[in-house]
């Protein structure tokens, strides 16, 4: 606590405001690379994605989906987690890193992957998708071997009771 106040102090002495000056620089960079990469898009996608995900689960007949589709909007919308991302960003980099980010995202490769990260994300979950189903059968098997090894251990240790019933 006492490290806080001596912080304060140094900063008022030291710059008059310059402290909050350098976060609000920081902070302005974040909010720049995040109009470049346009993130409240991006979030809001995703959000779309997680609402529907979890209204396809709620039975349409219950009429929730309006109630679970503004819940997931209240919390996880671009609006709600700006400034916690926010903080993220400016915990993970530094104002210059962030500088470095917005010159590599005007760069022709910066564009070229702010547009196919979305693409090759789709891809890369159906792969994973695909490769869970044409093995399931595998993941099947494995957990009936486990079952079958946890039912014996029990077997192995009842034994004991068998050997010498209780009387």
């Amino acid at each position: 606590m006492r490290r806080g106040w001596i912080l304060w102090i140094g900063c008022l002495l030291a710059g008059g405001g310059s402290c909050w000056a350098d976060e609000a620089s920081h902070r302005q960079a974040v909010d720049e690379l995040f109009a470049q990469i346009d993130m409240a898009a991006t979030v809001d996608q995703t959000v779309q994605q997680v609402a529907a995900a979890l209204t396809g689960a709620v039975p349409e007949d219950l009429g929730y989906r309006d109630v679970v589709d503004a819940y997931v909007r209240k919390y996880i919308a671009w609006e709600a987690l700006k400034d916690e991302v926010a903080e993220r960003y400016m915990q993970a980099f530094t104002e210059e890193e962030i500088g470095d980010l917005i010159a590599f995202y005007n760069t022709a490769a910066g564009r070229k992957l702010l547009a196919q990260s979305p693409v090759i994300g789709r891809e890369v979950a159906v792969s994973v998708h695909r490769r869970l189903v044409e093995h399931s059968p595998e993941l099947k098997q494995m957990m009936m071997d486990a079952d079958f090894r946890a039912f014996q251990d029990s077997l192995s240790q009842d034994e004991s009771l068998v050997a010498d019933p209780p009387r």
